[in-house]
C-alpha cells in the first residue's frame, strides 16, 4: 500500500507542466512611425503550434504586448471551368494494334491531327482519337456529347483512356463509366472522363462494347490566374515521405504553413497513380479528405532539352494550416520504387503594430500559455486610427529564443502549483491514515 502512495506522490512533479518559452523574432524598423508592417518568413510558421497563428504576440523593448493586425492574403476567387469543342477522329480497328500507318489522321506542322483522304467512318468507331494540341491549359476532364441512340436515347458503357504527345507511345490513364438514361421525363446523365489536369496533346478513348452515337467531344480546362499569383508564393519544398501501411506515405511539414498549393513529385520517371491527399492537424484527430489526385511524372520525347519532362500540376486547395500529410494510393497499382516529395506552396500573412514604448518590437511564436494583458489581434480598420496614419516598413531580423518564463511571474501556473501542493498534502495525510489502520489491524 505505501509503494502505491509513494509511486503517486513521485508522479505528482511530472504533471506539472514546465515554464514554457516563445521563440522570439527581433524587428528592425525603418524611420520613425507609429504604425508598423511586417511581413512574415517560414520561421515564424515552423515555430508556431497553433492554427491561424493564435500563439503569435508582438511585444516591445520591455516585453509589454502591443497591439497589432493579422491580415491574411485574400483567397483565390474560384476558378471557372471552360468548355471548348476539341477535333476527335474515329480509329479504325487496326489502330488498336499500334498500326500507325491506319490511324487515318495526319500530325500537321503545328501538331493538329488532320483527316487522311481515307479516313474511317464515325459510325460505330470503337477508338477515338480526340486532339487537345491546341490546349494551353491543363485539362481536368473530357465531356463526351451521349448522342441519341439506343432504346430511348439510353446509352451506358465503359471507355479505356491513354494519352501521347507523338501517337506512339501511350500513357495508360485508367477508365470511366459512361450513362445517360432517361426515366418519368427526367434524363440522367454521366458524360464527364476525369483527367484530373492533363497535360498531353492526344488522347486516346477505347470503348469496351459499344461506342455511343457520335455528339461531340468538350475539353475541360480550369483558367487560374497563375502568372500574378506564382511570384507571390512560397514553398515549403523537400518534404520527404515516410512510409505509413501498403501504399501510404506521410509527411510533416515541419509547421502550420498556410497551404493553397500542393506539389507532389514521384521518386521514379513513367509513373502514373491515382490516390487521395488528406491532412490533420495533430495526430490525435482524424484524417480530412483534401483531393483526389492523379498524379504522374513522364519523359517528354518532343522536348528539345534532354531529360526534360512532364510533370503533374500542383493541387490547388483552400487555405490549409494542418501539418500532417497523408498520400493513399488506390490498390492495384504497385509500389513507387521509392519516397515521393510532398511541397506545400503557400502566402505569407502580414501584421501592423503599434510602435508603443522601446524598441526593439519583437515578434514571440509559441508561447503555450497567454499571459493576462496578452490581446489577440484586432481588425486592421481598428487599430489604424487618425488621418492617413503613417506606416512604416520592419523586417525580421532573426531567431532567438526566449528565456524560460518564471513560475511566479504567471498567475495561471502559480494557481496550478497551490492546487497540486494541496493534492500531495492529501495524498501524503491519505498515506498516513492507510498506514496507521493497517498497523493497528495486525496488532
Amino acid at each position: 500500500m505505501m509503494r502505491r502512495w509513494i509511486a503517486l506522490a513521485a508522479l505528482v512533479p511530472a504533471l506539472v507542466p514546465a515554464p514554457g518559452h516563445a521563440e522570439r523574432f527581433p524587428l528592425t524598423t525603418e524611420g520613425s512611425a507609429a504604425f508598423y508592417t511586417v511581413t512574415l518568413d517560414a520561421g515564424v510558421y515552423a515555430r508556431s503550434r497553433r492554427a491561424g497563428l493564435a500563439d503569435l504576440r508582438v511585444r516591445n523593448g520591455s516585453g509589454e504586448p502591443v497591439p497589432y493586425a493579422l491580415d491574411l492574403p485574400a483567397a483565390d476567387a474560384a476558378p471557372s471551368p471552360v468548355l471548348q469543342e476539341v477535333p476527335w477522329f474515329p480509329l479504325p480497328p487496326l489502330a488498336r494494334r499500334g498500326t500507325t500507318p491506319s490511324l487515318g489522321v495526319v500530325i500537321g506542322p503545328d501538331g493538329a491531327l488532320r483527316a487522311a483522304s481515307a479516313a474511317p467512318s464515325d459510325v460505330g468507331a470503337d477508338t477515338w482519337l480526340v486532339d487537345l494540341s491546341r490546349l494551353r491549359q491543363p485539362v481536368s476532364a473530357l465531356v463526351i456529347g451521349l448522342g441519341v441512340g439506343g432504346a430511348g436515347g439510353d446509352f451506358r458503357g465503359e471507355v479505356d483512356v491513354a494519352s501521347s504527345d507523338d501517337l506512339r507511345q501511350w500513357t495508360p490513364g485508367g477508365s470511366a463509366q459512361l450513362l445517360r438514361a432517361s426515366r418519368a421525363g427526367g434524363v440522367l446523365s454521366q458524360d464527364r472522363i476525369e483527367l484530373g489536369g492533363l497535360r498531353a496533346r492526344y488522347v486516346r478513348l477505347t470503348w469496351r462494347d459499344t461506342a455511343p452515337a457520335p455528339g461531340g467531344v468538350r475539353a475541360e480546362t480550369t483558367a487560374v490566374a497563375e502568372a500574378t499569383a506564382a511570384a507571390a508564393f512560397q514553398w515549403r519544398a523537400g518534404l520527404k515521405a515516410m512510409q505509413g501501411g501498403p501504399g501510404e506515405y506521410l509527411f510533416d511539414a515541419g509547421g502550420r504553413f498556410p497551404a493553397e498549393r500542393v506539389r507532389i513529385r514521384l521518386p521514379q520517371p513513367n509513373t502514373v497513380v491515382t490516390g487521395t491527399l488528406r491532412s490533420r492537424s495533430d495526430a490525435g484527430v482524424p484524417w480530412s479528405p483534401v483531393a483526389e489526385v492523379r498524379l504522374y511524372r513522364l519523359a517528354d520525347p518532343a522536348a528539345s532539352e534532354p531529360g526534360r519532362e512532364q510533370l503533374s500540376a500542383p493541387l490547388v486547395i483552400p487555405r490549409n494550416t494542418d501539418p500532417h500529410w497523408r498520400l493513399t494510393l488506390q490498390n492495384g497499382q504497385g509500389g513507387l520504387g521509392g519516397m515521393p516529395e510532398l511541397a506545400l506552396g503557400w502566402r505569407p500573412a502580414t501584421v501592423t503594430f503599434v510602435a508603443r514604448g522601446s524598441p526593439p518590437f519583437v515578434l514571440a511564436v509559441g508561447e503555450p500559455l497567454p499571459r493576462t494583458g496578452d490581446a489577440g489581434p484586432v481588425a486592421r480598420a481598428d487599430l489604424l486610427v487618425g488621418a492617413a496614419p503613417a506606416i512604416g516598413t520592419a523586417r525580421i531580423a532573426g531567431q532567438v529564443a526566449s528565456p524560460p518564463v518564471p513560475a511566479d511571474s504567471d498567475p495561471g501556473r502559480r494557481h496550478m502549483l497551490v492546487l497540486w501542493a494541496s493534492l500531495l498534502v492529501a495524498v501524503s495525510l491519505l498515506g498516513t491514515m492507510a498506514w496507521r489502520l493497517a498497523r493497528a489491524g495486525r496488532q
